[in-house]
Parts: C-alpha cells; sequence; structure tokens
C-alpha cells in the first residue's frame, strides 16, 4: 500500500522552492550562538574579559575602579560568592573573616590609621582626645567605619549639648522660683537679707578654706530658698560672735570693724570698700553696728 502512493500529489501546489530554508535545529543553534559572551565582545578567544568590558554597560559606569580588577568572569563570581558570604556580621571572634569585612567597609588598613575627629558641636576644652583613641580602637576592632562614628560621635555630642542647656534653663527657672518665693517672704528686705546670706557664706567659707563662689554656683545652694533662709539666720548670729581663727581670741567689734575696711583678706572687706558691690550695703550696715557698740 505505501509504495501506490503517489509522491506528486503530496507535494503542495505550485512551484514552490524551500530549497533555501534552514533547519529548525540550524535556526535554533544560530540564535544561541549570536547570545553568547564571547559574540557579544566581553570575553577573548582565552576566556577572559576584554579590557574594558564593563564600560560596555550604562549602569556599571562609577564603578569602573573596582570592576577593573576582575579578568575573568571566575574571578566575578568569586568575589559575588565571598559579598554574599559576607552580608552577616562575621563578629569579632573570626578574626580572618573581620578582616575582609574591615576591607570591605572600607575601613584603614590598621588600627593606628583609624582617626576620629572632634565635632564641630563639641567645644575643644571638652574634646578628649584619649577617650577619642580608644573609641577608636573599638570601632576598628568592630567594623565600624569612621565616618560612621564620626557621625555617631556628631550625634552624642549634640545630645550633650541639648541636655546641658535643658539643665541650665532648669537651674534659671530654680533660680526665678526661688528669687521669688523669698521675695514674697521678705517685702522690701530682700535685698538687705540677700546680701546677709551671702556675705554669711563668705564668712564661713573664709574659715574653713572652701571657695564661696562655687558653693553659690551649685544649684543646690544657690538656688534653694531654704538654704537661703538659713544662711541669712546664720548671719545674724554671726553679728553677735564674729568669727575667729581657732585658738584666738574673738576679736572686739571695734576689732573686727577695723578688718573690714583695712584687712583685703576679710570675707567683707570688698562689699564694704566697694559702693558698687551686691553686699556693700549689708557690709555698711555691719560696719555701723560693729563700730556703734
Amino acid at each position: 500500500m505505501i509504495d501506490s502512493i503517489d509522491t506528486n500529489a503530496a507535494a503542495p501546489a505550485g512551484d514552490a522552492d524551500f530549497s533555501s530554508a534552514a533547519p529548525l535545529e540550524a535556526e535554533s543553534s544560530a540564535d544561541s550562538i549570536s547570545a553568547t559572551p564571547t559574540s557579544s565582545g566581553l570575553l577573548g578567544e582565552d576566556g577572559s574579559f576584554v579590557p574594558e568590558w564593563y564600560s560596555r554597560f550604562e549602569e556599571l559606569k562609577g564603578t569602573e575602579k573596582s570592576l577593573a580588577k576582575f579578568k575573568t568572569p571566575e574571578a566575578l563570581a568569586r568575589s559575588y560568592t565571598e559579598l554574599e558570604r559576607l552580608r552577616r556580621y562575621p563578629g569579632v571572634d573570626n578574626e580572618e573573616q573581620m578582616a575582609r569585612f574591615r576591607q570591605m567597609a572600607g575601613l584603614p588598613d590598621s588600627e593606628e590609621d583609624y582617626r576620629l575627629e572632634r565635632p564641630e558641636t563639641m567645644p575643644e576644652e571638652e574634646w578628649n582626645p584619649e577617650l577619642a583613641e580608644r573609641m577608636a580602637r573599638a570601632a576598628y576592632r568592630y567594623g565600624v567605619p569612621p565616618e560612621a562614628m564620626n557621625a555617631l560621635q556628631d550625634t552624642m555630642a549634640q545630645a550633650y549639648q541639648e541636655a546641658r542647656e535643658k539643665v541650665q534653663e532648669q537651674q534659671m527657672e530654680q533660680e526665678t522660683q526661688a528669687e521669688q518665693s523669698l521675695q514674697n517672704e521678705w517685702g522690701g528686705s530682700y535685698e538687705r537679707n540677700m546680701g546677709r546670706a551671702t556675705a554669711a557664706l563668705q564668712r564661713l567659707a573664709s574659715e574653713t578654706g572652701v571657695d564661696a563662689d562655687a558653693l553659690l554656683d551649685n544649684p543646690a545652694l544657690g538656688s534653694n530658698p531654704d538654704v537661703i533662709r538659713l544662711l541669712y539666720q546664720v548671719s545674724r548670729l554671726l553679728d553677735e560672735a564674729p568669727l575667729h581663727q581657732e585658738g584666738a581670741a574673738a576679736p572686739s567689734p571695734a576689732e573686727e570693724a577695723m578688718r573690714m575696711e583695712s584687712d583685703p583678706s576679710h570675707p567683707l572687706y570688698e562689699a564694704y570698700m566697694s559702693v558698687n558691690h551686691p553686699n556693700h550695703k549689708y557690709a555698711n550696715e555691719l560696719y555701723d553696728r560693729l563700730t556703734s557698740r
């Protein structure tokens, strides 16, 4: 039956010529070859990248210096594999991986080259070079880039400055509240009583070698109305019994008054001698009381 088939009847009508048509397998093979990197000009005959192969890709601009190091696709693949491995922080216990991590993060070659800069918001007198060096060593060990560490330092300096300003505002508020409280209590005698309290503190400090100005600047003392009231009461007692050095006889009122006007070491000498001194009124009144006895 097969032998009886007319082959002419199975042919397409007309005189179409299919001699130029390529087989389907050949077409697929040709397409495959045209898509290979070699035909696109990325690889040379030895399988290595051609010079500046990366310049053919618009999206790779800016990375030329890094990509120029890779001469073969294998080298590029190994680098990518290593990068994937380093996506997770290796930890300081694995020094070999940490060394590669530091290199990938752009850290200096050694911890001696790692430097931290003083933040612009930090006053020079508050900058601690020794502490900065210790922080730099720790940052290098844990793989923190200098840019990140300097940014962290700047953030901390700003936070410290904000906290300091807040403390100063609170101190001013305390001083205002204390002043208002004592003004309401003492009325027209406020200035006089404040002078007596300050003078009492200065006299006590001179006898004990304590810095009176430091005590006055301490918010727990200088801005505390209860402490100021206490010092005022002390001043009244001191008027009756002037201070004297241990082992020495108590000076008479006249002697105390003479010391006020002649002895620069006397706590009230400056206040008595200077009419512009805030405690001048009190010192003058005390001098008058001492000389009238």
